[in-house]
């Protein structure tokens, strides 16, 4: 048996972090889910979030392309990060816009997921390529993402980039 990483068997892409910040609209860095079944997005905003961000999955068929928005699954963290429970989750829910309230993301754990069967397509075109976009409406806070990629098609020891 070899050695076994979670590296090797899924794609980790740091998000953009670049005006990410309270009251600037920030699209995170694109990926391209073409060659993955499934996309995991952990995002977690600070504490001192106050008011209410927008969260939109946008995709289209080239890099930060926003053709339509897609729908996603997600659950969130019943607990402060680092307070006991933070890891339970909420049972899942979907929606294509999510608005985040400060009152109920506010230094959380929000968990968004996509499956690459449902991500919107026109004609034979799938709208491979994913945009995480957050309209900037909160007047406090930072947030912050990561992505994971999983269950590729045709897996590699190094995997193929899925940004450009």
């Amino acid at each position: 048996m070899g050695v076994y990483t979670f590296s090797q068997d899924n794609l980790i892409i740091p998000l953009n972090l670049a005006g990410a910040t309270a009251g600037t609209a920030a699209e995170m860095d694109s990926f391209n889910m073409r060659g993955y079944d499934q996309a995991t997005v952990i995002f977690t905003q600070s504490a001192s979030v106050a008011g209410n961000n927008v969260l939109t999955m946008e995709t289209g068929a080239s890099n930060s392309a926003d053709t339509s928005d897609a729908t996603f699954h997600y659950r969130w963290g019943s607990a402060t990060v680092g307070a006991s429970n933070s890891d339970k989750l909420t049972a899942d829910a979907t929606a294509s816009t999510l608005t985040m309230t400060a009152t109920t993301y506010q230094g959380k754990m929000l968990v968004i997921e996509l499956h690459a069967d449902e991500l919107p397509k026109s004609g034979e075109t799938v709208y491979s390529w994913v945009t995480p976009d957050i309209d900037g409406t909160a007047t406090k806070g930072f947030i912050s993402g990561i992505a994971i990629l999983s269950k590729p098609r045709y897996a590699k020891a190094v995997m193929p980039t899925a940004v450009s």
